[in-house]
């Protein structure tokens, strides 16, 4: 079920990049777009989380229901607290993804704050945003590769190389990061960050 529900909620996404890449990459993938849509993502997570402690966001009960649950692990728990939402609710969560096409806005981010809005907490949405990370990016990987491994990507091979060395690193450290930081705290530090990082390059770029 688990399963289905990811591949589900990665269809939006999936015909959004398609349809839309050349846009995302030409128009918008300018730099005081970039830097305008990073500081929008930190007032974004900002308000999920004001919303969310006043109530606005529903949460969805963590206690375990059925006789033998309390047996599994916190991530099986966690995977079947997912496993109950309903199709439309995982289906409206992946399409959040969609907005993180924008160059600057947080694909975790953005599913983070969907899911808090459809009544998970902080670690569930936070797994639940791993795990639709690997369709997404597996999808990005076979729609882009093909390219650069021929003549448009001479001299690009080594960076490529680096960053997805490096991407590989992060996503490793990335759930066991998340899963401590959101045992007692919030969006806020991110929040923060991504609004002065956003703002900043936007003062610099603007007057560049």
């Amino acid at each position: 079920m688990l399963a289905w529900l990811i591949v589900t909620a990665y269809v939006p996404v999936a015909v959004a990049g398609v349809a839309l890449d050349k846009v995302f990459r030409t128009t918008l993938g300018q730099h005081v777009p970039t830097a305008i849509f990073f500081a929008l993502n930190g007032i974004a997570l900002f308000v999920t989380e004001q919303l969310r402690r006043g109530g606005t966001a529903r949460r969805r009960a963590v206690a375990v229901a059925a006789r033998g649950e309390e047996q599994l692990s916190a991530e099986e728990q966690s995977d079947l607290r997912i496993t109950r939402l309903t199709m439309r609710q995982a289906v409206t969560i992946g399409a959040a993804q969609i907005i993180a096409l924008l160059p600057g806005i947080s694909r975790t981010g953005s599913t983070i704050s969907a899911g808090i809005f459809k009544g998970l907490n902080h670690e569930d949405s936070a797994r639940c945003a791993l795990l639709h990370a690997a369709p997404v990016i597996g999808g990005a990987a076979l729609l882009k590769l093909p390219p650069l491994l021929g003549a448009l990507g001479n001299g690009l091979r080594g960076p490529l190389l680096a960053g997805s060395v490096a991407a590989f690193v992060a996503a490793y450290l990335a759930p066991r990061y998340l899963a401590r930081h959101f045992e007692h705290r919030a969006l806020i530090p991110f929040a923060i960050c991504c609004s002065v990082v956003g703002l900043g390059s936007l003062a610099y770029f603007a007057v560049a």
